[in-house]
């Protein structure tokens, strides 16, 4: 198998919270794991996946003193389903935003 890559993969077990829209309107929150991470893109394990094509805003929390949180705009590019829906995105910035989700607790 050839390796596509561009960025490289960072293995990690961060804490996540999903939010977009399903395709009708509908607002959805979704929390989870984050499983890797690179400057294009992330792998997400999430109870349920949203369509390829939707768009998210992606929230890791980072593992430092406090409750930190990076938001990512992504968009869903494969899902594998199973207890848990492995969900990869690519991100529409290398620059994440520093701040909480809308509904976690800071």
């Amino acid at each position: 198998m050839i390796e596509r890559r561009r960025a490289k993969r960072f293995q990690v077990d961060w804490q996540i919270r999903v939010e977009g829209n399903v395709d009708g309107g509908e607002r959805f929150v979704e929390t989870g794991v984050l499983r890797n991470i690179s400057s294009t893109g992330a792998l997400l394990s999430i109870p349920h996946a949203p369509a390829e094509g939707t768009a998210l805003d992606v929230y890791i929390q980072l593992p430092l003193q406090g409750k930190r949180w990076m938001k990512y705009p992504a968009q869903v590019v494969r899902v594998e389903q199973g207890s848990s829906a492995i969900t990869a995105v690519k991100f529409d910035t290398a620059r994440p935003v520093f701040g909480s989700p809308s509904m976690a607790a800071s």
